[in-house]
């Protein structure tokens, strides 16, 4: 009998590989979804508050639309909260891309607002790639009824 290998030894121990596979394949599939979800909560909050600054406040200083950009410090579309200011829109669609959108330290994206029937300004990237975050604010564009959308990628 030295040598011999029982059957009920080899059925145990096939069920207990199989036990800890899925075990260990269940736990990377949860932990990754756990990470994306993490991703992704991160950067909704920070279109949140990117949306929230365009929209709601002036900018810095408030007439940055008029000055150099090396004196802007911070980009707000609004002339009063969630009313956009047209000569704003204007000034960021005139500059290499929006530039002045840097400095929300954005990686990938795509900005967009719309008046009541056209696009008026677009900044950022069109992207195969599925959006992580997504922030859509209903304003007012010069008294006109508008829209605001701030799609970011991971």
């Amino acid at each position: 009998m030295l040598g011999q290998i029982r059957i009920e030894f080899i059925l145990g121990m096939v069920i207990f590989g199989l036990v800890m596979f899925f075990i260990v394949s269940r736990t990377n599939v949860i932990l990754s979804r756990i990470l994306w979800e993490s991703k992704s909560d991160a950067l909704k909050t920070k279109a949140i508050n990117v949306m929230t600054i365009l929209v709601e406040d002036k900018g810095e200083p408030e007439n940055w639309q008029t000055l150099s950009d090396a004196n802007v410090k911070r980009v707000g579309l609004a002339n009063q909260s969630y009313n956009l200011l047209k000569e704003k829109i204007n000034r960021l669609s005139s500059l290499n891309n929006c530039t002045h959108l840097n400095k929300f330290d954005l990686k990938a994206y795509r900005l967009k607002v719309y008046n009541s029937t056209n696009l008026i300004l677009f900044c950022g990237i069109d992207s195969l790639e599925p959006v992580t975050a997504i922030v859509q604010k209903s304003v007012f564009v010069d008294n006109g009824f508008g829209n605001i959308t701030l799609e970011l990628w991971g």
